[in-house]
């Protein structure tokens, strides 16, 4: 791959631990955060420093740097039936039971499961977790703290593999509390049922101790997203009302705790994207807002990204109902796993959650292990071949995440989402686009940017899933300019498959509109489907404007 013109040492030069913390709302409207949520297994194995024995100096400079942008919030998760500490309810993550419990034969993953158990022992010794470091650090540093819990995380839940070390104690205890209804997705025959209401007791048990825990707290977010499976088959509708109930009693704790710590203590939620699939997961957020049992909500998708997010939908949904702040989500998964998303795509979806009405961003594992071991071994940012994409996140980029004037004149990508339902969530997206010979078929790409007229260039990438090479109008008309080279260039042709192709077509900036756009596609002979479509917005070099 390319080099980049900055080394990280430069990118990182402005982040100091001894700087002092600042009023991050302050020029912000009412309601704006902009959320780090990490996802505790990424600091408790120490892969920003290499994987080395953990230390609370390392944890603590993992969040200096993100102290060092304009993140307000710093969100801590500590697991779902696996947890980072020793629990009354919970089981500690990596507990081998005096070597009772194992992997198999899989050596490798009992290796890196058994890392995690050595440091948190570790930092038990010296009298704290991962958890109370990270959060304690943020207060120190200006942030908000939050615990992030995941409602019913399913990595560990395989019904095939009981009473290993991947099995939680509860979970391993209760099989006949298991769905069994593998039709939801990836182990959703092992997610625990929330119909049983011992289950839901079980999980307000870990969720009343992590609060009474962790004193520093100014909220606890309940992420129904990992995962998404409450109930088997579409029976969350039948049980909307112990649903609430739960939340209800969540909030009078955290309530009742504020009161004795002299400060309120929030309760939010990340929730999916429409309201319909929310009540699907047994959810009522409206009956939720009507009793104010949350401070903020975020919308999102489990892991495979969306970069062009249903906020305007989902606010008119609500209505007048809506009466807290709405965050939506930027992913670390990317249209296919493990395809990152660049630094173009991540201000691209950036400038669409923010110009579509919400409150603020919400940045899901925004891991910075990679950026950080370029930055030990003092390298600089690789990217990828062609010279203008770079996919490695860095702590600057998140300078330019704190509203839409900062989000202005920077190089940035719009995509419509194209990932398939998950959990039977399903995408709010134009795609695939069918286009048949003699007929035209269209998709929308909405654009944040308010001077996207002042973009030098602007480019339009689609992919096709045949050789058929389609006509395009953008806002009623014709683009003829093919950029046969633009493609690699910009790295828009990884992951092809045999019978697809990548296409870019160069737009004139002044037909390019704040708000949604309208791109039509037409064929004269052959059909074929739009599976991915992106526009590029060019204002300037990388090194001034940033990579794609």
């Amino acid at each position: 791959a390319a080099i980049a013109a900055v080394s990280v040492l430069s990118v990182f030069s402005a982040c100091s631990a001894d700087a002092p913390s600042s009023d991050r709302f302050a020029g912000h409207p009412e309601g704006w955060r902009l959320i780090h949520n990490n996802d505790g297994t990424d600091l408790l194995a120490n892969l920003w420093f290499g994987r080395r024995p953990i230390s609370v100096s390392d944890i603590e400079a993992c969040v200096d740097m993100v102290a060092e942008t304009p993140v307000s919030t710093y969100m801590m998760c500590t697991g779902s039936e696996f947890v980072y500490y020793r629990s009354e309810y919970a089981t500690m993550l990596g507990d081998d039971r005096g070597g009772t419990r194992d992997c198999g034969t899989d050596s490798a993953l009992f290796n890196s499961i058994n890392r995690y158990y050595r440091n948190i022992l570790k930092l038990e010794e010296e009298g704290t977790d991962v958890v109370r470091v990270a959060l304690n650090r943020a207060k120190k540093r200006g942030m908000e703290a939050f615990v992030t819990y995941r409602m019913n995380d399913l990595h560990f839940n395989d019904v095939k593999r009981p009473h290993s070390l991947l099995c939680a104690d509860f979970w391993n205890d209760h099989p006949e509390w298991w769905t069994m209804d593998a039709s939801q997705g990836y182990l959703s025959d092992g997610a625990l049922d929330f119909a049983v209401k011992e289950v839901r007791e079980h999980k307000k048990s870990i969720i009343f101790e992590q609060l009474d825990r962790y004193e520093m707290l100014d909220g606890f977010e309940l992420d129904f997203m990992r995962f998404s499976v409450y109930f088997k088959g579409d029976g969350g509708r039948n049980h909307l009302e112990e649903m609430t109930q739960m939340v209800r009693e969540i909030k009078g704790h955290a309530d009742s705790l504020g009161k004795l710590r002299g400060h309120p203590i929030m309760l939010a939620a990340r929730v999916p994207i429409t309201l319909e699939a929310c009540l699907d997961k047994g959810l009522d957020i409206r009956q939720w807002l009507h009793e104010g049992l949350l401070d903020f909500i975020t919308i999102g998708v489990h892991w495979t990204g969306d970069t062009a997010l249903p906020v305007e939908r989902f606010r008119k949904e609500l209505g007048a109902d809506l009466n807290i702040p709405l965050y939506a989500t930027i992913d670390d998964g990317g249209f296919r796993p493990r395809e990152l998303f660049s630094h173009g795509m991540i201000l691209g979806a950036a400038s669409h959650i923010l110009g579509q009405g919400a409150d603020g961003i919400y940045l899901f594992n925004y891991y910075l292990a990679e950026y950080n071991q370029l930055k030990m071994r003092g390298e600089s940012l690789t990217v990828e071949p062609g010279g203008t994409t770079c996919r490695i996140r860095t702590p600057h980029l998140l300078s330019f995440l704190a509203s839409p004037d900062s989000l202005e004149g920077r190089n940035k990508s719009y995509c419509l989402g194209h990932w398939q339902p998950q959990y039977k969530v399903k995408p709010i997206t134009d795609l695939p686009i069918a286009v048949c010979p003699d007929s035209t078929a269209a998709g929308q790409i909405f654009v944040g940017d308010k001077k996207c007229g002042t973009a030098q260039e602007a480019i339009l990438f689609f992919r096709t899933d045949s050789p058929v090479r389609p006509k395009i109008w953008f806002n009623s008309t014709e683009i003829t300019r093919f950029g046969d080279d633009y493609p690699e260039t910009y790295d828009r042709a990884r992951g092809l498959n045999e019978s697809e192709r990548q296409f870019a077509v160069i737009v004139p900036a002044n037909f390019i509109k704040h708000g949604l756009n309208t791109i039509e596609f037409r064929s004269e002979s052959g059909s074929c489907r739009i599976i991915r479509l992106e526009l590029s917005l060019r204002y300037g070099s990388v090194e001034e404007c940033g990579y794609f």
